[in-house]
């Protein structure tokens, strides 16, 4: 009977690398869709020296968004929701709507 072999996967790929023609750059791959997290971009993207929202859109969240539609056929940005009677709605009721 076989024996089980142990080994390191990353040294299959030079001889896997040969096998597979390149015939673009894979850096930035095309791909159909990107889907991004709203919050998660507000959160991500500093503000810099944007003083009001307006100024935060203008100059650091568009061109983040316009950035990653090189590379896309389409953009999807999806934003948190707050269903009625949703532990997440109670919390935010909570903790208040602020200024």
């Amino acid at each position: 009977m076989g024996g089980l072999r142990t080994g390191t996967k990353s040294d299959l790929m030079p001889c896997l690398e040969n096998l597979v023609p390149v015939k673009e750059d894979l850096s930035t791959p095309r791909v159909q869709v990107n889907i991004l997290d709203g919050a998660g971009i507000i959160n991500m993207l500093r503000p810099g020296t944007a003083k009001t929202f307006q100024g935060y859109a203008t100059d650091v969240f568009v061109p983040h968004v316009t950035s990653q539609l090189q590379h896309v056929d389409r953009l999807d940005i999806v934003w948190d929701l707050y269903i009625a009677d949703s532990l997440k709605a109670d919390t935010r009721s909570k903790r208040g709507k602020g200024v």
